[in-house]
């Protein structure tokens, strides 16, 4: 998952021209179609160009690129053909595969649509919907693998392929039961990493303000929401930095930290799940325990190289020049060196990718090799996952061999921590299940967008506020497969 990149990206103007997702912002959500990721035509910013420019990180964009014309696949029956929007991680996969089971490159097709986000989805959707073109495999994205997970006409169980759920016992808990479809109960989509996230703190900064000298004493000031505000509050005090660099960033950690999903019973739940954060929010920001400053704006990342900022909060592939190494500074800047991190007050993941076998897969032998390689089987995803930086295998196994030989000494911007031992620890205990819905990620971009409307003063209560959030679902899901009460 290793990429290059915000820099690029920046300078490109592409960033800072589009508007970044957070709840001290000014989002606009008009996500009608939520696939339809809109970052050149319309005029109109919304939430799914947030995916765009995630994807433009984390994935070095040179330019976005608009939805090509998807031409019928020639390949034989006897090709494994895997989907995928780019070709950053399947390459290297089907590279290393090859190299080390001696399995013929031209038994492989990647079909790569050289798309970001949510075009992904259209893509491929348009592809399948051509019965002569061939799948085995699809690359999904997180924010909407359920799209395709719980639609039996493109994906089918992992059983179908032989598994058996405890072939997968040795995954953390949470990357197979986001592959679960929430229809059937049937897992249908397996990921071959993880992507947990830790809060991550400027440790001068720590012992100047809190006196803290280890990353097992910062947890105790941040170990669950409460504890994190009156740490922000008592940094504020005595005029310290804000504890977060954005609200976005908060956002990311405290999305996972609720107790049910955000649909029961085909109804809309709002629970104190929500009354909590939009409280939370409020005081994060017009305190100043957070900073105005969005994610991925040029300003963003250079916080990490003043006093003003605490801390971030970084997903696994973040530690290197994606977000961490470049907001200290690069390898020769004023803050390198000076990070840890640590759980944080809620376990959190931020991405990751899915494979599903396709309805139409006809090598189900090599798809299997393919994914045994990669998840199940401990020699292969273990040699995998050291050719790759900040990279972390979905086999809980895996990384604590990788952990217990100390080969691996850390990303260089900790100064010598190694953060595959705290994010081993917040993946073995990320809870999705039952959590899990179609609408997740349309829920959660409709809700924060209104919080940010209460935050900027837009509405006067937490009331409203939820009213607000309301009306727009009613308003996005129209097909009545969500009350709304």
């Amino acid at each position: 998952m290793k990429k290059n990149i915000i820099a690029a990206a920046a300078a490109s103007g592409v960033i800072s021209s589009l508007i970044t997702y957070s709840l001290c912002g000014n989002s606009i959500i008009d996500a009608k179609s939520v696939y339809n990721a809109d970052v050149n035509g319309d005029g109109k910013v919304d939430v799914m160009d947030l995916n765009v420019i995630k994807n433009i990180v984390l994935d070095s964009a040179p330019s976005i690129k608009t939805v090509p014309t998807v031409k019928p696949a020639d390949e034989g029956s006897d090709k494994l053909t895997i989907l995928c929007w780019n070709s950053n991680d399947s390459k290297p996969m089907v590279d290393f595969f090859c190299e080390k089971t001696g399995t013929d490159p031209s038994k492989i097709n990647i079909k790569n649509f050289d798309v970001y986000g949510g075009a992904a989805a259209e893509n491929y959707h348009a592809y399948l919907s051509d019965p002569s073109n061939d799948a085995d495999l699809i690359f999904l994205e997180s924010d909407w693998c359920l799209d395709f997970i719980n639609d039996d006409a493109q994906t089918i169980p992992l059983s179908d392929l032989g598994y058996k759920e405890s072939d997968f016992s040795d995954l953390y808990s949470y990357v197979v039961e986001t592959g679960r479809s929430t229809t059937t109960g049937a897992l249908k989509g397996i990921s071959w990493q993880a992507a947990p996230g830790a809060f991550c703190y400027r440790t001068d900064l720590a012992e100047q303000y809190l006196g803290v000298k280890a990353p097992e004493e910062m947890q105790e000031k941040v170990k669950d929401w409460d504890t994190f505000i009156d740490t922000a509050r008592l940094l504020k005090l005595v005029n310290g930095p804000a504890i977060s660099a954005t609200l976005g960033g908060v956002s990311h950690a405290y999305r996972y930290s609720g107790d049910s999903s955000w649909i029961r019973n085909d109804h809309l739940v709002t629970t104190d799940y929500c009354t909590d954060f939009a409280r939370m929010a409020y005081t994060l920001c017009n305190e100043g325990y957070v900073t105005k400053i969005n994610q991925w704006t040029p300003e963003w990342l250079p916080l990490g190289q003043t006093d003003e900022v605490f801390g971030y909060f970084i997903p696994s592939w973040g530690f290197g020049d994606v977000i961490l190494e470049y907001a200290a500074g690069g390898k020769a800047g004023s803050t390198f060196g000076l990070w840890n991190c640590t759980n944080g007050p809620s376990d959190f993941y931020w991405g990751g990718t899915w494979l599903a076998p396709a309805a139409r897969i006809n090598n189900k032998e090599l798809a299997k090799q393919f994914i045994d390689f990669f998840t199940i089987n401990e020699e292969s995803a273990e040699a995998y996952a050291k050719t790759q930086d900040e990279y972390i295998s979905s086999n809980r196994k895996v990384m604590k061999n990788i952990i217990s030989k100390g080969e691996y000494k850390g990303a260089p911007v900790l100064g010598g921590q190694n953060q595959f031992e705290v994010l081993d620890r917040v993946a073995e205990n990320i809870d999705v299940k039952g959590k899990i819905t179609p609408y997740d990620y349309l829920l959660y971009s409709l809700f924060t967008s209104n919080v940010d409307s209460y935050c900027d003063g837009t509405f006067d209560t937490i009331d409203e506020t939820i009213e607000a959030f309301k009306d727009d679902v009613a308003a996005n899901i129209t097909d009545g497969s969500v009350i709304v009460d």
